[in-house]
């Protein structure tokens, strides 16, 4: 694929170095709506899961996702 070909966004969340989840969100996903979708991915994951930790961080380089959310 050359440069400027696109197959689409999609999101990736790491949660260990032996363990990830990533899905793709169609070709016609911006990478704006992919770097919202994984944050609220990640918290939705985090809720759903039976941890002890009360906290937890969520790295992110897009300053407009982290605005609009």
């Amino acid at each position: 694929m050359g440069p400027g070909l696109r197959r689409g966004a999609g999101r990736g969340l790491g949660q260990s170095a032996n363990k990830g989840l990533s899905i793709p969100l169609g070709k016609h996903a911006t990478v704006f709506q992919a770097e919202v979708y994984a944050i609220l991915a990640c918290v939705h994951e985090t809720e759903t899961q039976d941890r002890p930790q009360k906290y937890i961080s969520i790295c992110c380089d897009s300053q407009a996702a982290l605005k609009v959310l």
